[in-house]
């Protein structure tokens, strides 16, 4: 099987259009299509469906976009340690990532990393903003977004679906029971986001328009620990494991996209690239805590 078919296939699964996969690869689109017709030829299957959201992967999609994203980790891996023995993993690497990751987890990894290449020196960004990479706001960062940026590199590591939660104190001290109904959910006190800019937001904010505001804030860990407080309702990442009530979970549409990011001019430095290799691992594995 030809490698560069591969690579087809994950620039399509995480770009979703032919357009954009075909940027990121520097060919054009009919090439991108052209490609992924051969594969599935090839394998008497197909790999892909197409919607008004663009291009889905199917069951076997999948199955083969994992076995891909693996085949490009050892070749990363290979160039990584072809390039540490020209050059000396060293310097400073700026990673921002959401509050909840770059409070806990995150220094636990760039701990471990430096036990590797201790020359290595760590800016760490705690941020859901967007920021410009290209213009070294950070040179690697992990960011929730339906989609990545087209000037950066970017590996998308899994879907993000979202729910309004509740504690069980505040539901019991506020009368109400399951199951619950949307429009009781308006009626609510809420915890509001300030400078957060996407579409599942703007879709509760219309919701909570009229409810009582407990608390605003500017990160998911606070609005979730506020909730744990019992000050209201809050639009979080789905997650069986919160000790939180889901009283509703949002259309498919507004679901994001767990993303790593990084310059593509820097990409090609030792630390970056041994970073890069490195977080990726990690962050595959990640659950919140």
């Amino acid at each position: 099987m030809d490698w560069n078919d591969l690579k087809v296939v994950i620039a399509l699964a995480e770009k979703g259009t032919l357009k954009a996969a075909s940027e990121q690869l520097s060919v054009n689109s009919s090439t991108v299509w052209r490609r992924i017709q051969q594969l599935e030829s090839k394998l008497s299957t197909q790999l892909f469906t197409v919607s008004r959201r663009g291009y889905q992967l199917t069951e076997v999609g999948r199955t083969v976009l994992d076995s891909a994203k693996r085949m490009e980790s050892l070749a990363d891996g290979i160039l990584i340690q072809s390039a540490l023995q020209h050059e000396k993993v060293q310097g400073l690497i700026r990673v921002t990532a959401p509050s909840t990751m770059a409070t806990t987890t995150l220094p636990k990894w760039v701990s471990e990393f430096r036990r590797t290449f201790p020359d290595v020196e760590f800016e760490i960004l705690e941020s859901e903003k967007p920021l410009d990479i290209e213009h070294r706001d950070a040179d690697i960062a992990i960011r929730a977004s339906h989609t990545a940026p087209e000037n950066l590199i970017a590996r998308k590591i899994r879907g993000i679906s979202l729910s309004i939660y509740a504690s069980e104190d505040f539901l019991k001290t506020s009368g109400y029971d399951a199951p619950f109904k949307l429009s009781e959910i308006e009626s609510l006190r809420a915890i509001d986001y300030v400078h957060l800019d996407n579409p599942a937001v703007h879709w509760y904010q219309k919701r909570i328009k009229h409810n009582a505001k407990s608390i605003y804030c500017n990160s998911i860990t606070t609005a979730f620990n506020a909730a744990l407080n019992d000050q209201g309702i809050a639009l979080l990442p789905t997650d069986d494991s919160y000790n939180l009530v889901e009283l509703y979970r949002l259309d498919a549409k507004y679901n994001s996209s767990l993303w790593v990011l990084a310059n593509r001019d820097l990409r090609n430095t030792a630390r970056i690239k041994a970073f890069w290799d490195f977080l990726i691992t990690k962050v595959e594995g990640y659950e919140a805590q």
